[in-house]
């Protein structure tokens, strides 16, 4: 059964390595964005790691613009919370989305969300219509969230059905932003 869950999460992790790689040959955002935002991705999962109350591989971290979106499912609101003020306490940090519930997660579950996002961001890596590096794709008990920035409504309607067809996807919520500005909003 070990061996199962490893070679499933092996198969997942050079899928997301393809569609990461397809998605990187162009972006509308400028480089020093990307790696801005990488770095605040990187700071964020940093401090969720050195917390003892936090289990960090239950929450992902994606920033776009300074904007960072928490997702995924810890067991105490305490631990939502404190997940939030770390993400809010770290430089570059412009906006929190807080889609972190509270609840219990099981590794099954956790494999399931991990196949079903690696499919559709593979899907839409390979669309070349699609500049997929501005796209994060987050999966929730077959609920598909789509997040970022994408040049023009036809790209994010594209990508919400490219989602919408994958198999396994029981719903879309497509939070794609439209047009080249930067994001301004400076609430916490």
């Amino acid at each position: 059964m070990k061996q199962l869950y490893r070679n499933r999460i092996l198969t997942l992790a050079a899928c997301a390595a393809l569609a990461f790689g397809l998605g990187a040959c162009s972006s509308t955002q400028t480089a020093s964005t990307q790696v801005d935002d990488a770095t605040i991705t990187a700071s964020v999962k940093s401090k969720l790691t050195a917390d003892p109350e936090i289990n960090p591989f239950n929450i992902d971290v994606d920033t776009n613009e300074g904007t960072v979106r928490l997702s995924g499912t810890v067991e105490k609101a305490k631990a939502r919370a404190e997940a939030v003020r770390l993400a809010r306490n770290t430089a570059g940090v412009v906006r929190v989305i807080n889609d972190i519930e509270v609840g219990r997660t099981t590794v099954g579950k956790r494999i399931d969300d991990t196949a079903l996002t690696t499919k559709v961001a593979t899907k839409i890596a390979a669309d070349t219509d699609l500049n997929s590096f501005n796209i994060d794709v987050d999966s929730n008990e077959g609920v598909v969230t789509l997040s970022g920035r994408v040049a023009t409504q036809a790209a994010k309607d594209e990508a919400g059905q490219i989602a919408r067809d994958t198999e396994g996807v029981v719903s879309v919520e497509n939070r794609l932003e439209v047009g080249q500005e930067m994001a301004t909003d400076s609430n916490k």
